[in-house]
């Protein structure tokens, strides 16, 4: 096909990452990508921090902070390690306008175009990525770290590094997902 096809078709979550992350240059031209992402009424509600150094390991403790400190030490250790699973991380926000013709979920899924955009520039920069959200993107104390308001969303957390081994990519059959009206 093309050379946008086929890095699509073979793009895969890496969930082992290590160093080298992408360089500053590197990251801000993943982020440009970030920002091409459709945007219905151009209301621009995407927000994204970047985090990497000491500051992966001060985010693990704001992690380790959200939860119950009478919660067993090893789970607590665990979350407060979180952050440090990628040399990299990209934290996605969606801060949601009121809007007539843009419905809320619309802007958060911009937030997700956005998020693939990221992706499939980190693929081509050689790197790899992985998309994770769970508990603590939902964790109030957390929100507040990232000036997250009351509406808005964390969309992601996009860890980024060099995989530790090649992702798997299997092909996905179209006819088990796929319906054609002709």
């Amino acid at each position: 096909m093309n050379t946008t096809i086929d890095l699509i078709k073979s793009r895969a979550s890496s969930p082992k990452l290590k160093g080298p992350a992408p360089s500053p240059e590197e990251v801000d031209e993943i982020l440009k990508c970030a920002l091409r992402a459709p945007d219905h009424a151009r209301l621009k509600t995407f927000k994204y921090h970047v985090v990497k150094g000491e500051s992966l390991k001060a985010l693990g403790d704001v992690y380790a902070n959200s939860l119950d400190q009478n919660m067993a030490s090893d789970k607590l250790e665990k979350c407060r390690n979180m952050p440090m699973r990628a040399p990299l991380m990209v934290v996605a926000i969606c801060e949601p306008q009121e809007n007539p013709k843009v419905p809320v979920i619309e802007q958060i899924l911009s937030v997700g175009a956005g998020i693939q955009n990221m992706q499939i520039a980190i693929s081509s920069l050689g790197y790899g990525s992985i998309w994770r959200t769970g508990d603590m993107a939902h964790a109030q104390s957390v929100k507040k770290h990232f000036n997250v308001s009351e509406k808005g969303e964390i969309v992601g957390f996009i860890y980024i590094g060099t995989p530790e081994k090649s992702p798997n990519v299997s092909q996905t059959n179209l006819d088990e997902f796929v319906e054609y009206w002709d």
